[in-house]
């Protein structure tokens, strides 16, 4: 609530600034809108991830999930366009964290260490974590999005960019496409299988284990 107040007095301090035209005010504005936004956007989701695992993804409609989150349910569709939009945001969530990962390892290892590194780190959950996470994966094996966001991650072209780029190779060439690919198909099945395990291990050592498998050197 105060990050949320936070927010609107920072919307309505710039709403009532003197108007100059300036790139500068326009950005700032956007800027905050785009902050409420994303905080509005992982509220709704916090509130339909706990009913969905309370009772199950079918039996929760997105009527509910606004009335839990204090909304109508029209207000909820300017955040998200359907309830599964919201499990997809998780999984992309999951994307995006692999992909600062592997932006920051280090300049010095070799293309595929790196990769894999990313995916072993971005795995990785603490042992507190994982009875949410583990049941929140069971949650999603029970819809179609797991097996759609797959096929995203597989041909994920911001992976196959900084593999390119770490390879010293166009990215056009069909080597980072098909390595990225490899190694994305093997650590979900890692990631997977953990799903399907009991969720007391911590994932990454799935994950590992699967990419390994590859017998991928550079």
């Amino acid at each position: 609530m105060q990050q949320r107040d936070a927010l609107t007095s920072d919307l309505q301090s710039a709403a009532v600034d003197p108007v100059d035209g300036s790139q500068t005010d326009r950005s700032m504005t956007q800027d905050l809108r785009a902050r409420r936004r994303q905080w509005m956007q992982d509220d709704l989701a916090r509130v339909a991830v706990r009913l969905f695992l309370d009772r199950g993804y079918d039996a929760v409609s997105v009527e509910e999930v606004a009335a839990a989150a204090g909304m109508s349910e029209r207000s909820f569709f300017r955040y998200f366009p359907s309830k599964e939009a919201v499990l997809r945001r998780y999984r992309r969530s999951l994307s995006a964290r692999l992909l600062r990962s592997f932006e920051a390892r280090p300049s010095d290892e070799s293309p595929l260490v790196a990769l894999r590194g990313a995916y072993v780190e971005s795995s990785h959950v603490p042992e507190a974590e994982r009875p949410r996470v583990h049941a929140l994966e069971r949650l999603l094996a029970t819809t179609d999005i797991w097996a759609k966001d797959l096929g995203e991650t597989v041909a994920d072209t911001s992976v196959v960019a900084e593999l390119a780029r770490r390879m010293d190779i166009a990215v056009e060439d069909l080597r980072p496409a098909v390595l990225a690919a490899a190694v994305s198909a093997a650590a979900a099945t890692g990631w997977n299988s953990w799903a399907r395990s009991g969720g007391e291990d911590d994932p990454s050592t799935m994950v590992a284990a699967a990419i390994d498998l590859l017998g991928l050197s550079d």
